[in-house]
């Protein structure tokens, strides 16, 4: 049994053996064999697959739950690990209208697939495209993104969340390509762009499902009141 952060409900879970280890040969002359595995997780009862890498030989009486590193950042490197899906490439924003939010999502998983140059350009244009939405529509992403923060749709620590976004999304979009995005800037990123859409859309739309429901049992309780005080006695 695995203990690690499941990617589809993003909690700490048991991952549970199902079925058997594959293993299969490798094209890559400097790969020697994967070895997959089905877990169960315990907590959303939803699968997850476990790829270990061998760098040489095919392993011989090799089994996971006996002598394999379930950490993806394990100081085992003669047996490194990936776990699909990863952790936030399942994330969703339900509140975000729906081309904002599938290009969010579409972001995680380009994170996910290690393609973090992709991860950040998707990124800075969900930015963009929220100034857009909002009716923001003149002027560079960084004229956008503070006319938000003007218009109070952001604060300001948030406007600056945005401009690291739009400052690294920046060297890739001009063509700077020696600029790498390590896989901890591509998170870090991603991070920062589900604190702008929490900002200008999932925050307030929370805060409005809260005060609709207040308001609901608010008029619940009144004719309770009515009534009971229609049938006291003088």
């Amino acid at each position: 049994m695995a203990t690690i952060t499941c990617g589809w409900c993003r909690a700490r879970c048991h991952m549970t053996l199902f079925g058997e280890v594959r293993f299969s040969k490798s094209r890559d002359p400097l790969v020697g064999y994967f070895a997959d595995a089905m877990f169960i997780c315990d907590g959303c009862g939803r699968p997850s697959l476990a790829t270990w890498t061998f760098p040489h030989d095919e392993p011989i009486e090799w089994d996971p739950i006996i002598n394999g590193s379930y950490d993806e950042d394990s100081d085992d490197s003669s047996w490194p690990v990936s776990w699909y899906p990863t952790q936030g490439h399942q994330m969703t924003f339900p509140d975000v209208p729906s081309k904002i939010a599938e290009t969010a999502c579409e972001a995680w998983t380009c994170h996910a697939a290690g393609a973090h140059r992709g991860a950040v350009m998707l990124a800075r244009a969900v930015v963009e495209s929220t100034a857009k939405e909002k009716g923001i529509k003149n002027g560079t992403l960084n004229a956008k993104i503070n006319e938000m923060a003007d218009q109070d749709l952001i604060r300001k620590a948030v406007a600056e969340q945005a401009h690291e976004i739009r400052h690294l999304g920046n060297s890739t979009a001009h063509g700077d390509l020696d600029d790498v995005v390590t896989p901890e800037e591509s998170e870090e990123v991603l991070n920062l762009m589900a604190e702008v859409l929490n900002e200008v859309w999932q925050a307030p739309a929370r805060s409005r499902r809260l005060a609709k429901a207040r308001k609901a049992k608010k008029a619940q309780r009144q004719p309770e009141v009515s009534t009971s005080h229609g049938n006291s006695q003088p």
